[in-house]
Parts: structure tokens; C-alpha cells; sequence
């Protein structure tokens, strides 16, 4: 039995790499690709980002203050483009994105400042374009100048600023231990989607053309008449997908590790990430191994489910793609949702097997919860293949008409 399941994984091994297409777009081709994407969204961002800081934000004025004036000349990254204009004219400004940010200041307002009386609080309008990302920029300069503004004005009715503050507050982080820290908690996030989509996607197209291709081409009825059992037969498949999956996301991964001194800004919750932080030691990569592992298995048989089902590539790929839908929402929801989730989900399959990984990368690793979707991994497993094995014994599904 042994043997015959290593004979069909040996053949179906050998068609994908002897098949030098084959190795180029499964293997080849997705390295170079992600590594080239990420990097160049990397930088785009990168410059994006240095751009909207650096632009001086052309900011429109009515009845500017003589201070409020002076803050704003001596700020290097806003310019006073316009000069005592209504709200209609700062309005159409505005929308064409020639002006950043307009701010009208009631009459007389410096003297409502000095004199103030209670309840007579002056008026300031402030306008911007949320259609162009340099005036939201200019919104926030705005907000911040005139928040110190009122703390001057503030600190001088009261004699002493101290008088604002009201209190002092240290805010400081634990000291937490090495072999607790984990990595950057963007990537711990992250790590696990990309992992559970690249093992998908390697194990899908070639997982395709071997079951249900086959079964399209008719060279699964060949392989039928040999002295070889269909549980085998469909075993040594699965083994074969299960290998391929894993150099494919292997291979993908290494396309995410060198794109990351561009795409660190991407990823990373601090805007940088080193490669030594994936050190990690050898129970973190056992326990993570233990959860990469549970999705091959899972991923593998449920395509190879899906793929016997149908009579034809086309077919498959219409089953599989709602299950790749679910893997990607379930990459998300881990990714986005709590960092303490437990409990039931615990014992979700594939689920528990990303939160497992985030928690791995993060520093807060258990072998029992490890375990523990591992067991439910195989189950799940388990089932497909028993639910295969039976689908294969079926002469209506390995010989449509």
C-alpha cells in the first residue's frame, strides 16, 4: 500500500517538475511577482507619504489675527496664498485644489480675545476639500496651530499655563522578557494570511489539472486499470499536492522576505522591520510548523474533494473559488480582529490555525492550543480524504459522461 501511494506521488511529482511551465508559473513566477508588487507598493507609499509631508499647504485668510499671522508665517510648511477672500471664492478654490485650506476669522476678533466677556466666544470657520489629500493634511496643520493658539490665549487669562494642564501624565512600556517579544505585531498579523493564501493557491492550480484535468483529458481512466487501489491512487495525489503546496508557498514567501526593505511600510506596524526578527526558537517553530502543517492538510483534500466532484477545470475552479473566498476571510478576520481571541475559537478549523501562527510570531505560543488545532486539522482532514476515498470508488464521478 505504501509503496503504491509513494508510486503515484513519485509520477504525479515528476509531471510538475519536468514540466518546465509548470515550475515557472507555479514556483518561479509568484516569487518574482509578489516580490516585485509589494516592493513597488512599497515605495509608492513611501512616497506618497514624504510627499503630502513635505507639500506646503496653501492656505486662504479673512480677517486674519496679527498673532494667529505671525504663527502661521513662521510655520515652514504653510504658505498664505489668499489673502481676505469670502467663503463662496474660497469655496470654488478649494474644489479645483488651488488652495489647501481656507480660515475666516470673525470681525474683530483679536479684540473679543483681549476683552472677553462671559459667553461671547468669537467665531472661526475653517474649510477644506476631503477630495484632495494635501487638504486633509492642511486640516490637521490648522487644527494644531489653533489648538496651541487657545492654549497661549488660555495660559495668559489664567497667568500660568500650568493652569491648563491640570495634571501630568508618564505613560511608560513593560520591560517584556526576549523569549517573550515576539516579533512586530503588523507582521505577526500578517504572516498568517499570506501563509494560508499561498498554500492554498500552490495546491489549487496544480491540484486542478491533476484530478479534475485528468478526469477531463480521460488519462484518470488509464491509471484506473492498473493493479494500483483508488484509495491509493488518490492518496498519492494528495501526498504530491501536499509537497507541491508547500515549495509553492515557500517560494512566495521568500518573494514577501525580499521585498521587505520596500515593503516594511506595508507591513509593519512601526514602518520598518528588520529580518532577524524571524529568528525564533525551536519550540515556536515547531508549534508553528504544527499549524502550517493542519492547513496543507485541510487545503489539499478539500480541493481534491472539490476537484473530483467536477467533470471539467472550469467546473473545479467555479467549486474552489468560494473556498478560497472563505480562506481569505478567515486570513482577514485573524488579521484585523482581537489579538486574545479564545475560547471557541480555539477549536474552529483553519481558523485556529491562524490565530495559532499570530500568536507564535507574537510571542505568546501554546504548544496545548497548538495541539489542539492540530487535532482538528486532521479530523477535518481525515474526513476529506475518507469522503475522497469514497467519491473515487464512485464510476458516476471518476468517468463523467
Amino acid at each position: 500500500m505504501i509503496n503504491s501511494l509513494i508510486l503515484i506521488a513519485r509520477k504525479e511529482l515528476r509531471r510538475v517538475f519536468t514540466d518546465k511551465r509548470l515550475v515557472i508559473t507555479s514556483f518561479i513566477l509568484p516569487m518574482i511577482s509578489i516580490a516585485i508588487i509589494y516592493s513597488i507598493m512599497g515605495i509608492m507609499i513611501g512616497r506618497a507619504e514624504e510627499d503630502i509631508k513635505s507639500h506646503i499647504s496653501r492656505v486662504g485668510v479673512n480677517n486674519l489675527p496679527i498673532m494667529i499671522q505671525t504663527m502661521l508665517q513662521t510655520d515652514e510648511t504653510i504658505e498664505i496664498t489668499q489673502v481676505n477672500i469670502d467663503i463662496d471664492q474660497a469655496e470654488g478654490l478649494l474644489l479645483n485644489g488651488d488652495l489647501e485650506y481656507y480660515i475666516s476669522f470673525e470681525e474683530g476678533f483679536e479684540d473679543k480675545i483681549l476683552n472677553f466677556q462671559k459667553g461671547d466666544v468669537p467665531l472661526v470657520k475653517g474649510m477644506y476639500s476631503p477630495k484632495h489629500d494635501y487638504s486633509v493634511q492642511a486640516n490637521y496643520k490648522l487644527n494644531a496651530l489653533m489648538e496651541g493658539y487657545k492654549h497661549i490665549v488660555l495660559a495668559s487669562r489664567l497667568g500660568d499655563e500650568s493652569y491648563i494642564q491640570v495634571y501630568k501624565m508618564e505613560s511608560g512600556e513593560i520591560e517584556i522578557p526576549q523569549e517573550s517579544k515576539g516579533i512586530d505585531r503588523g507582521f505577526a498579523s500578517m504572516i498568517p494570511l499570506l501563509v494560508s493564501i499561498f498554500i492554498f493557491a500552490g495546491a489549487m492550480g496544480i491540484g486542478i489539472d491533476s484530478i479534475a484535468g485528468e478526469k477531463e483529458r480521460g488519462t484518470m481512466a488509464s491509471m484506473l486499470i492498473t493493479p494500483i487501489d483508488r484509495a491509493n491512487i488518490i492518496g498519492g495525489k494528495i501526498l504530491s499536492l501536499s509537497v507541491v503546496a508547500l515549495i509553492s508557498m515557500i517560494s512566495s514567501f521568500i518573494g514577501v522576505l525580499i521585498s521587505i526593505p520596500f515593503s516594511a511600510r506595508i507591513f509593519s506596524s512601526t514602518g520598518s522591520f528588520e529580518l532577524s526578527q524571524l529568528a525564533m526558537s525551536g519550540m515556536d517553530l515547531t508549534m508553528f510548523f504544527i499549524s502550517m502543517i493542519g492547513l496543507v492538510g485541510m487545503y489539499v483534500t478539500i480541493i481534491a474533494v472539490l476537484s473530483m466532484i467536477a467533470n471539467s477545470v472550469k467546473e473545479a475552479g467555479a467549486y474552489i473559488t468560494p473556498a478560497y473566498m472563505l480562506v481569505m476571510i478567515s486570513g482577514f478576520m485573524n488579521m484585523f480582529g482581537s489579538g486574545d481571541a479564545a475560547g471557541i475559537f480555539d477549536y474552529i478549523p483553519v481558523y485556529n490555525n491562524l490565530i495559532n501562527m499570530n500568536r507564535i510570531l507574537s510571542g505568546d505560543g501554546s504548544i496545548i492550543k497548538a495541539l489542539i488545532s492540530l487535532g482538528t486539522s486532521i479530523a477535518v482532514t481525515l474526513a476529506m480524504l475518507l469522503l475522497a476515498r469514497k467519491l473515487m470508488e464512485k464510476e458516476k464521478v471518476v468517468f463523467p459522461s
